[in-house]
């Protein structure tokens, strides 16, 4: 259903009752919510920074028609109705949180800064959030109000480790951000890696100078030669500056660079000058993605076909969002919401979406991501970022492409 950008304050509903059309008018009221029928079921997804008619199209005429499909074929007499709002910014997202609940919406898919606005409210008031863009990592805690069908910030640093194993590199020197996002990704790497880390630089995210960080790298590894390291950059786009500096520190750029989702597309980024050069580190970075399979192409092509647009990844994370509430609303047949949190993470283990199977950790959080490897290369004499390798979220494979 399709909700005003700006308020929530008459919503109108199509029920078909012994044939005839009845108009149910839902207003933020206490008797009105107190009214609602059971068997039809709201769910909210908040929408910001995105195309808002393309996202009401995805929740209308593809998953809403889909999930009920469904829930007829299984018997079940429960209809689901997902109502898309607009937030136009953070603190906006709030007051939609709070206008869905009004009208008994309990049920909210998060989309970017929801999580961070929304998430007291969602605690207090009893309500879900089942985030398909939030990936703060200080929401990966265990607590029955908020689940995550997109990974955190630090996943990335399974997938890192594992590009590197792919690549023989067993030891790696590591540059990266003084902050929260590049702390993350780092403390999941070294859980994750078998190697050695040389060496931990970190700078002020602020810094446009590193011949200090720089000259650090280089003495470790001169110690141990270059033959299997490499370098783990997690920076933003000041990693145009550092490789530039880095030209003075000859084994530095004679190692391979690899990276997070921070360092892809950075030839269309309108922060960064030129990447010219970054095909001779290959500067390997990794960014999570769909699983390739008849789900997610099915999902594609009738999101572009609808649209004339296909789809990003965080389309098939909304719509696996989607399909998780439903399902679980259908399996334990009940509205107790801490029955639902207890069944969820089972639900979504056996539930294979447009994201592969949507596997939740104790804190509600993706664990079994899958990410698309990224590289700089050379074409037509010009330096691109382009995809070239894949990594396997259900079996840690990390499959090369070019």
């Amino acid at each position: 259903m399709r909700a005003s950008g700006r308020s929530l304050v008459i919503v109108v509903s199509v029920i078909i009752v012994a044939g005839l059309m009845v108009l149910v008018f839902y207003q933020p009221d206490e008797s009105v919510v107190s009214e609602l029928n059971q068997s039809l079921v709201g769910i909210g997804f908040v929408e910001m920074w995105d195309n808002y008619t393309r996202i009401v199209a995805l929740f209308e005429e593809i998953i809403e028609p889909e999930v009920n499909r469904y829930a007829r074929a299984v018997g079940s007499d429960i209809r689901f109705n997902y109502v898309v709002v607009h937030a136009d910014n953070s603190p906006d997202s709030l007051d939609r949180v709070q206008e869905l609940d009004a009208i008994g919406v309990r049920y909210v898919i998060g989309s970017n800064c929801v999580a961070c606005t929304s998430y007291s409210y969602i605690e207090f008031n009893d309500m879900m959030l089942v985030s398909s863009r939030s990936r703060q990592t200080d929401f990966n805690m265990v607590d029955e109000h908020m689940f995550r069908v997109c990974p955190h910030h630090g996943d990335q640093g399974k997938a890192i480790d594992r590009v590197l194993e792919s690549r023989n590199i067993s030891r790696v020197v590591v540059l990266r951000r003084g902050d929260s996002w590049a702390d993350s990704i780092f403390d999941v790497f070294c859980d994750e890696y078998a190697g050695d880390v040389l060496v931990d630089v970190r700078y002020p995210g602020e810094s446009i100078e590193f011949s200090k960080e720089l000259a650090k790298v280089e003495a470790a590894i001169n110690e141990t030669g270059s033959s299997g390291t490499g370098l783990l950059v997690l920076s933003f786009a000041e990693v145009e500056a550092l490789f530039e500096q880095a030209a003075e520190y000859p084994l530095v750029w004679g190692v391979p660079w690899f990276g997070a989702d921070s360092t892809v597309g950075l030839d269309e980024s309108r922060y960064v000058d030129s990447v010219e050069g970054f095909e001779n580190v290959g500067l390997y970075s990794v960014a999570h993605t769909v699983e390739y399979g008849e789900k997610w192409d099915w999902l594609a092509s009738s999101f572009l076909n609808l649209t004339g647009v296909y789809p990003e990844t965080r389309i098939g994370y909304d719509y696996d969002a989607a399909w998780l509430y439903a399902l679980t609303l259908l399996e334990v047949d009940s509205f107790n919401r801490s029955v639902l949190a207890e069944t969820m993470p089972v639900v979504g283990a056996g539930y294979r979406g447009a994201t592969g199977f949507v596997c939740l950790d104790e804190a509600g959080d993706r664990v079994n991501a899958f990410y698309d490897v990224w590289g700089y290369v050379v074409e037509d004499g010009a330096t691109v970022c382009r995809r070239v390798g894949y990594f396997d979220g259900s079996d840690g494979v990390v499959v090369w492409l070019r």
